[in-house]
């Protein structure tokens, strides 16, 4: 089950990625599905409570959504879930930066079936980055850490979670260790955003610096 797990996953949250709101008065938030109409939730950033945006084909003012799922801490993520009965419930993870972006529209396919472990895996992978990045925003990088554990134990390419460590150890200064870890995110997903970002990012500090960063010990690195 991993890899084509892992597969549905990623294309969940990639789907996510390309999700984009902000607050300007003609931006919306548009969400359409395949059934046509399926229930339309987010996940509270603090409390991490389902609560309800509406029904697809869902469109709203993008500042409309801004202000119901609230403040998201700089650098952290909010989840919007897309169910139907009798089918797989998508769960996307939308970084908060998106909310300073050009609207796209979303479409989530729902796939038929009640397929409970792997759902449940997917809530379970979702959660730990939940608290991952709750303990990392307070400072508590080893428990923030061992979330991340949690999910690349058994999904070593999982991208998202390659790049949330990778933004622990920038947050600690520890620009080669970050480094190294963006650039396995990047193997991953070569199309990650915040993972090219972040790597110019970094070999711009280094080169500030007078030094590099040695990408031969992000090859093939593993955890």
């Amino acid at each position: 089950m991993g890899k084509k797990f892992l597969l549905i996953v990623s294309f969940s949250i990639e789907a996510a990625l390309s999700a984009v709101l902000f607050s300007g008065c003609s931006s919306m938030f548009v969400v359409k599905s395949d059934p046509m109409v399926a229930d339309v939730y987010y996940l509270d950033p603090k409390t991490g409570a389902k609560k309800e945006l509406g029904k697809t084909p869902l469109e709203m003012k993008a500042s409309v959504v801004k202000e119901a799922v609230g403040e998201v801490p700089s650098g952290g993520y909010f989840t919007v879930i897309v169910e139907q009965k009798g089918y797989i419930p998508e769960r996307l993870m939308v970084p908060a930066t998106r909310f300073g972006t050009l609207v796209t529209q979303l479409d989530v396919k729902l796939k038929p079936g009640t397929q409970e472990k792997e759902a449940r895996v997917a809530k379970e992978i979702l959660d730990h980055l939940f608290l991952a990045q709750k303990y990392a925003l307070a400072k508590e990088t080893d428990r923030a850490q061992a979330e991340l554990d949690r999910i690349l134990n058994d999904f070593p390419e999982f991208a998202r979670a390659l790049s949330m460590r990778a933004s622990i150890y920038f947050a600690q200064k520890n620009y080669a260790e970050s480094l190294k870890w963006y650039e396995r995110a990047l193997k991953s997903d070569p199309q990650m955003e915040d993972a090219i970002r972040m790597t110019a990012k970094i070999h711009g500090l280094e080169s500030g610096q007078g030094t590099r960063v040695p990408t031969s010990t992000a090859q093939g690195a593993k955890p």
